[in-house]
């Protein structure tokens, strides 16, 4: 389940303690009261619970997204549907009150239908300079100055990419 178990972004493997610290801590959370009570309510057993660990670069997009290949809300196997969010994903995939951009396209037709507008109050981004590099911060969102909200080409143009996407990758 998506944010069941513990992400932990920008460590840096120059550094082996802190680097097998971060793996010790992910490992950890396999075990923590919330995983062990969502297997428990899944009917998963314990001794059956085990772990892989992804460990890749870290980026630090302007926008990230979701996609479903079919829409979630009437199941219109016609269209992709993009949750979209600024900064790093974790908005999306945490559970952060509010709401995405929510963006669907035509597979076919590459009509795009805004749905909401996004309005977290903040968005989560890697400091790329200074002594603090590669730390994760919280800045507050000002969707006055995001393309996605003020400018329907961009927004379109974006629509129709991520469709592409999902089209491809069904």
């Amino acid at each position: 389940a998506a944010g069941l178990y513990e992400s932990i972004p920008n460590v840096s493997p120059s550094n082996p303690t802190v680097f097998a610290d971060a793996v010790a801590r992910v490992w950890a959370s396999l075990y923590t009261r919330r995983a062990v009570l969502s297997r428990r309510a899944a009917g998963v057993p314990q001794k059956e619970a085990s772990m892989a660990i992804l460990i890749q670069e870290m980026l630090s997009p302007d926008l990230s997204f979701v996609l479903h290949t079919m829409s979630p809300t009437d199941q219109d196997k016609n269209c992709v549907e993009a949750e979209i969010a600024c900064g790093l994903g974790e908005t999306l995939a945490s559970g952060t009150r509010g709401t995405p951009w929510r963006i669907s396209c035509g597979k076919f037709d590459g009509v795009v239908q805004t749905l909401a507008f996004a309005n977290f109050s903040e968005e989560l981004i890697v400091r790329s300079a200074g002594p603090a590099d590669g730390e994760v911060i919280h800045l507050t969102v000002d969707y006055s100055k995001k393309p996605l909200t003020v400018d329907p080409v961009f927004r379109r143009q974006v629509g129709q990419r991520l469709c592409a996407v999902g089209f491809f990758l069904e």
